[in-house]
């Protein structure tokens, strides 16, 4: 074989090698995607809805731009919404996820309706977060298999799955895949050495660091790793002067891909991540200039240059940053000194993550984070293990804010949990490809074989044990603990069944009293109903409502929450105020039996569950109206305010329960006493104390409508929507 033959099958070989290596990513990668589409597709079990609140008022805006066109969009006040004053919607409102839906569904939807698309693409951007996670990893460590494991391990975390599942057409799966790809691009572009590369890719990631900012408020946090890695840059690679035109190009698109958006607008500028941005980009390029000024100094002078440009540009941003940024509610998450309370503090979503949450959300994942924080910090002079470790430090950080966050805090402990698992992975490949020792006395042909063949048997038994090992601890939080492992986290009913009560049901409640809504009333009825409903009603039900879950108004919400907790008399002069026809009011109860009696216990999620920020916000006492609990309601209460009038039940008294499940179980002791004990649970009976249907304005108001799990006396659990008319109505 000649040397040019020679040249030919090692280049086939090498091509076939190639081939299989791409070909076994593509497999994982698809592997990774495929795992991901079925867990966000768990709630498909209980049928095709959208997920929670925000989707229906997103399914109903993007429904607005596909019908009208952009320019009406750019122009919509809606009026159906916050009467009488209405809403400007592209001020208030994530546009970016509208635009992005409208053009996609318009290349890719056509054929099937805008509610289905709109439903099912939250899974597939959730989805394809999988794929760009391998890209971001990869970048940063520089290696192929640690890519795949983020891909994987992203594919099951619980905090990124909740939030991306069928229907949850909110801004997170969206805004995270932008911000996630923006991220890729501008690691990309960091460690070209080629500005034609360079170029392109900060610019780009630059538009889409923008477009996600408009798509959700809470990628602003992406800002912050990426300028905390600005100011550490000059300390880790001598020449930065192509990553400081990176950084430029790269916040400078960033400001005007958001400032387009009228909701962020020029405002970004002065916000923490418009702030954070540009001082971290203006420290790059004073780093620069001061190197090539001080070139001839001493090492330790240059440092020293540098610390006192870090500590004046970190001090500008901290002190602006922190109290200019458009989205106030994130300062809850970003500044301890700052306590954005009222409504937030109201909203599940929006509550700080307990130690419970953060061990159930990533399990045996921190195990391997450390590990990987660990490696980085050995790697610490490659600048992109450092990025790894800011994302994972301010990741978790940040996340003790809101729950909601926690989704940073999955992406920053994958990130390095990655590593650990990578390096941990080559270690025990390294250890069982090294053959074993045999001494010259033993070095005969039938010996040297056996030993091989002894190596072989125990490298399998290693490889095959370790891989059995780490399928065991990254799969046991999938089914352990029964009740809360990865799996059932992903088993969420959409509240539109539901009714988002703590129980796992399905009801068509909430969806036959919408539909009554709209046929039995005018169109021009005003509803009034607690904000979280309002999203609903004016979606489904085609009418105007009072509040919603923008939140635009606090005066507002705390008006309604005034008409809920006054006097009836003076409640019905509030409604009368707010020009309402209608009001809604939801409850959940469920049934049980003491001495052969049924009674009702409340609590699961309706308006009776939320009497304290119903008092809280109406600035009322709440505990003239509640026991020393915080949530069982005393006896002034039923009749002493509008929601306990509103409400249909009746106190009979109290029962201690021996089963810390209540209300899930039935109450076991038997004794019933008339005053309350701590951890007593209380019992009622059914009392509708307005009129039903009347066609006289004798009362103030009549019971109009009742959902069919409360009309039906169903024995198990009632989600009950009733409605009201205002009667005497000042409009």
């Amino acid at each position: 074989m000649n040397v040019l033959e020679g040249n030919r099958v090692l280049f086939k070989i090498s091509t076939f090698e190639f081939q299989q290596r791409y070909l076994l990513i593509l497999i994982v990668l698809a592997l990774a995607f495929t795992t991901a589409f079925i867990m966000r597709s768990y709630p498909l079990k209980y049928g095709f809805y959208l997920h929670e609140y925000d989707p229906y008022f997103n399914y109903r805006a993007t429904k607005y731009l596909i019908d009208n066109g952009l320019d009406a969009y750019w122009q919509w006040h809606d009026t159906m919404s916050w009467y009488p004053e209405g809403r400007d919607i592209p001020s208030t409102s994530q546009a970016g996820l509208h635009l992005v839906t409208a053009f996609l569904y318009n290349a890719f939807g056509r054929g099937t309706s805008l509610l289905d698309f709109t439903i099912i693409l939250p899974v597939i951007l959730s989805s394809l977060i999988t794929i760009v996670m391998y890209a971001v990893v990869r970048t940063i460590s520089g290696s192929t298999s640690t890519g795949l494991f983020a891909a994987l391990l992203l594919a099951f975390s619980p905090s990124i799955v909740q939030r991306g599942s069928l229907g949850w057409f909110k801004s997170e799966p969206l805004g995270l895949l932008l911000g996630l790809l923006a991220v890729y691009l501008f690691l990309s572009a960091i460690k070209h050495r080629e500005i034609k590369y360079l170029v392109p890719k900060a610019v780009f990631g630059g538009l889409l660091l923008g477009l996600a900012n408009a798509s959700w408020g809470g990628v602003q946090y992406f800002s912050i790793p990426i300028s905390l890695f600005f100011f550490v840059l000059p300390f880790l690679k001598k020449d930065t002067y192509l990553p400081m035109y990176a950084a430029v190009l790269f916040v400078g698109f960033t400001i005007v891909s958001a400032a387009v958006f009228p909701r962020i607008g020029i405002s970004f500028i002065f916000g923490l991540s418009g702030i954070a941005l540009i001082g971290g980009a203006l420290f790059l390029i004073f780093s620069n200039v001061l190197k090539r000024f001080i070139r001839s100094k001493t090492e330790t002078r240059n440092t020293l240059f540098l610390l006192i440009v870090f500590i004046v540009v970190a001090i500008a941003v901290i002190f602006g940053g922190l109290y200019h940024t458009p989205y106030r509610k994130y300062l809850d998450a970003i500044n301890p000194f700052f306590s954005y309370v009222q409504i937030i503090e109201l909203v599940a979503e929006q509550n700080p993550p307990t130690i419970r949450d953060y061990f159930t959300n990533f399990s045996t994942l921190l195990i391997f984070s450390g590990i990987g924080s660990w490696m980085a910090l050995k790697r610490r002079r490659e600048a992109t293990f450092i990025f790894a470790l800011i994302v994972a430090i301010t990741g978790i950080y940040v996340s003790t804010g809101f729950v909601r966050l926690l989704v940073f805090a999955a992406v920053g402990i994958i990130i390095v949990a990655a590593i650990g698992l990578q390096w941990i992975t080559r270690l025990v490949l390294e250890m069982s490809e090294q053959p074993p020792s045999i001494s010259t006395q033993t070095a005969a042909t039938k010996s040297i074989k056996l030993n091989q063949k002894r190596f072989e048997i125990d490298k399998r038994v290693v490889k095959s044990a370790y891989a059995l090992f780490i399928i065991f601890l990254l799969f046991f939080p999938i089914v352990y603990p029964t009740d809360t492992n990865w799996r059932t986290l992903a088993d969420i009913p959409p509240p539109i069944i539901n009714g988002g009560t703590n129980y796992v049901i399905k009801t068509n409640d909430w969806l036959n009293a919408l539909n009554w809504i709209s046929n039995n009333t005018p169109k021009d009825a005003i509803i009034a109903a607690w904000w979280d409903y309002g999203y609903w009603i004016t979606t489904l039900a085609n009418r105007t409502t009072l509040a919603d879950n923008a939140t635009t108004n606090k005066t507002r919400i705390a008006t309604i929450a005034k008409m809920f907790m006054e006097n009836p008399e003076e409640g019905v002069k509030v409604a009368h105020t707010l020009k309402a026809d209608y009001i809604l009011t939801y409850f959940v109860a469920q049934i049980v039996s003491v001495n052969n009696t049924s009674y009702y216990i409340l609590g699961g999620g309706g308006d009776e569950s939320i009497i304290y920020g119903f008092a809280r916000l109406a600035s009322f006492d709440e505990s003239k109206y509640l026991e020393d609990d915080g949530f069982t309601p005393k006896p002034i209460f039923w009749n002493g305010t509008l929601v306990g009038k509103l409400l249909p039940f009746i106190l009979k008294g109290y029962t201690l329960s021996e089963d810390e499940q209540l209300p899930i179980a039935n109450v076991t002791n038997d004794n019933i006493f008339h005053k309350y004990k701590p951890e007593a649970v209380a019992l009622y009976s059914i009392d509708v104390k307005y009129p039903i249907n009347s066609t006289y304005n004798r009362e103030p108001l009549s019971l109009v409508y009742s959902s069919d799990s409360f009309t039906e006396n169903n024995q198990g659990i009632i989600s009950a929507v009733l409605i009201y008319k205002v009667n005497n109505s000042a409009h």
